[in-house]
């Protein structure tokens, strides 16, 4: 027989079936602060949800003629504001007062020199009020007690008159034929660069008040016919009378001043001025005792600021008669 060769035993391989689940469930125990951590992602992403992060819009690019003004605005908005810097600095460094210029010793002497030169006489102010050309003024002149002074525009019916005040340039720009003839005493402030043999210049003190002392200067006040009260009281006149200071903003058929209208200061301007104006005659009384406002008479139904109640008045229309009957020469 045929013996067979020697061969390794083969190995034989057992299938084993094992069944396996559609799906297994894992669980893993998180620790305290995964599950903490974990929390925190939740909320966090419900916020992003919740609260979307809002996108910026690009600005609007500027055109060159807006940038341009842009730096110009912002160059002068600077300026500005170190000026203002510098502006307060200053005011409490510093207080401002504004000084106008002294007059000559010669000046000085000619202001005293009127101390007393009225005594027993009265003196009409005659004032640029519309109620002037209600008033037969004619009827004042030719009495040697009664003296009249004008003041800036005389009242062509008067002149010329004793004396003559203004107390800016303007009126001998304006009345300078009447400037160049005149032979009576004119009153000035210094700002006044022109003079005559006769015109005696104040100092002006600025601010509000009432001089009892002309000589040593007088309280323009923004009105003539206030600067000349003064000058009346030093003078010591035994009364007297202002006529056409009205200060009405209305005037009389709209006209503030009995010759029209002033070609330096426009209508709406001068209205405006009289309230002013109405502060300095209300100090002015309050300066004054009993008896030096008793000599002041304010002529003009027009007039309706307060002071006059501190002053004596009457009634324009019939100031004129009033006046002759009580200081006229009766021959």
């Amino acid at each position: 027989m045929r013996q067979q060769p020697n061969r390794k035993p083969q190995l034989v391989r057992k299938r084993a079936i094992v069944s396996i689940p559609n799906s297994v469930k894992i669980v893993v125990q998180p620790s305290k602060n995964l599950a903490a951590s974990l929390q925190q992602v939740k909320q966090a992403s419900r916020q992003n949800v919740s609260k979307p992060i809002p996108v910026k819009k690009p600005p609007p690019v500027k055109q060159p003629e807006e940038i341009r003004k842009q730096v110009i605005a912002n160059a002068v908005s600077k300026k500005r504001q170190i000026l203002n810097k510098i502006s307060k600095k200053r005011s409490k460094a510093t207080k401002v007062r504004y000084v106008t210029r002294n007059v000559s010793p010669e000046d000085t002497a000619k202001a005293n020199a009127l101390r007393g030169r009225g005594r027993g006489k009265v003196l009409i102010i005659i004032g640029n009020g519309p109620s002037i050309g209600e008033m037969e003024v004619k009827k004042l002149l030719g009495h040697k007690n009664i003296q009249i002074l004008s003041i800036n525009k005389p009242d062509n019916r008067l002149w010329p008159t004793d004396y003559w005040a203004f107390y800016d340039g303007s009126q001998i720009r304006r009345h300078e034929n009447l400037w160049t003839n005149y032979q009576g005493t004119i009153f000035n402030s210094t700002s006044i660069k022109k003079r005559k043999p006769k015109t005696i210049i104040f100092k002006n003190i600025g601010g509000k008040g009432f001089s009892l002392d002309a000589g040593k200067g007088i309280h323009i006040g923004r009105s003539s016919v206030y600067a000349s009260m003064q000058i009346a009281l030093w003078m010591e006149f035994d009364k007297i009378y202002i006529l056409g200071c009205d200060m009405n903003p209305e005037g009389i058929d709209g006209k503030l001043h009995f010759y029209g209208e002033n070609p330096d200061v426009p209508p709406e301007v001068r209205k405006h001025r009289f309230k002013d104006e109405a502060t300095h005659y209300e100090i002015g009384s309050q300066v004054l005792n009993e008896n030096q406002r008793n000599k002041f008479v304010f002529c003009s139904d027009y007039n309706n600021w307060g002071f006059i109640d501190k002053f004596q008045s009457m009634s324009h229309k019939v100031a004129v008669n009033n006046i002759v009957k009580n200081h006229g020469d009766h021959e």
